[in-house]
């Protein structure tokens, strides 16, 4: 069903990140399921479900979904990446400490102008992640994410 049949904005899937070479780092290929902070909204697009229970599904489609972590990275020569670092793997998960996050609060961003969510919540939800999976530098993170994430996108369904 399209997302406007379900009564929900139709968003524009811009994200001119997705199609260039860069060094993404991680990739689902199965959808990603997990219950939000988010409640009472309803959103629909080629990535991204939100249910008004909180259920929200990043979809790995027929390619996968790939994002680079937290943001910002750089790839030197193609040999090696810099940049924020995702902490130590997990060993009950065998996933970097951030990777979850990371992967929800890319999501988001992508349809951030489109989302009935406001950015603050988004951020609040990454901050819930790092600290549910102990990330020593939850804090700071969520706070570069809060001040500097996003920066000049205009929320228009909220």
């Amino acid at each position: 069903m399209e997302p406007s049949a379900l009564g929900c904005p139709v968003p524009r899937d811009r994200f001119p990140g997705r199609e260039r070479l860069y060094p993404w780092i991680y990739k689902i290929r199965e959808d990603f399921v997990f219950q939000s902070i988010h409640r009472g909204k309803t959103f629909h697009a080629e990535w991204l479900r939100l249910e008004p229970d909180g259920t929200v599904t990043i979809k790995a489609n027929a390619t996968g979904y790939a994002w680079d972590g937290c943001t910002p990275k750089f790839s030197v020569l193609g040999l090696f990446i810099l940049g924020t670092p995702d902490g130590h793997i997990d060993i009950e998960t065998g996933k970097s400490l951030t990777y979850h996050a990371s992967l929800v609060h890319d999501a988001f961003y992508q349809y951030l102008e489109d989302v009935p969510i406001p950015k603050r919540e988004i951020d609040r939800q990454f901050y819930d992640m790092l600290k549910e999976r102990r990330f020593p530098l939850a804090w700071l993170y969520y706070r570069a994410v809060l001040y500097f994430g996003g920066w000049g996108v205009k929320q228009r369904n909220l």
